[in-house]
């Protein structure tokens, strides 16, 4: 499986099996995003919370990357990267919550496993206002860990309660790339079961997105 990173930090790619990184994104099977700064609100049409903190040039950069991505290539994303996914594909993002950001690992599941991944971050991917047929969430949260979600008016909390809190999503919007976007970070714990279960779909659905 071939993997373009986006940016110098390909160390996330690292616990993917039977990878080759290759430096050129036409030559990948799967375009990786990586890690970093919040997404700037701008990018998904919403006013700034204070505790946004973003890079509106890295995210200018990433959304010229993914309109190259092609049909038969997987758009990933790790943190960041999964909101950024979010973003581009119509989505919102929830700029503040809370108990999320431990530096440890909480359980996510799809409803028959669990898994125990990594959490550090303050936002969250908002794939509600999409259409049903515009995303799967294949994982979430085992119980909802945040006791707020904030951003803009948008943001329905009371969906977020019901529905649960999306830590793998995967984006099926018309016209853009199949895009698998993973809140945690699989490379942190890379010979965890739930490295091994991400490294699964991203080869999952890489050869699924070559067979349409």
């Amino acid at each position: 499986m071939k993997v373009f990173v986006v940016g110098p930090a390909v160390y996330y790619a690292k616990f993917l099996k039977n990878v080759e990184l290759v430096e050129k994104q036409e030559d990948a099977d799967v375009v990786l995003f990586t890690g970093g700064e919040d997404v700037d609100p701008s990018t998904y049409g919403h006013r700034r919370h204070p505790r946004t903190y973003s890079n509106i040039l890295r995210d200018e950069e990433e959304i010229e990357v993914f309109k190259k991505i092609r049909d038969d290539q997987l758009a990933f994303g790790i943190c960041r990267g999964s909101q950024f996914l979010c973003a581009v594909n119509g989505g919102k993002l929830v700029q503040d919550c809370n108990n999320h950001a431990i530096g440890g690992t909480h359980e996510i599941t799809d409803g028959k496993s669990v898994y125990d991944i990594t959490s550090t971050h303050h936002q969250m991917q908002y794939p509600y206002n999409l259409g049903d047929s515009e995303y799967d969430v294949l994982y979430k949260s085992l119980e909802n860990r945040s006791n707020y979600y904030k951003g803009d008016d948008e943001i329905d909390s009371d969906k977020i309660e019901k529905l649960g809190e999306p830590e793998i999503v995967l984006y099926k919007v018309e016209g853009n790339p199949v895009s698998l976007a993973v809140q945690g970070h699989p490379e942190m714990i890379p010979t965890s079961p739930v490295a091994e279960m991400i490294s699964e779909l991203v080869e999952k659905y890489s050869k699924e997105v070559k067979k349409v």
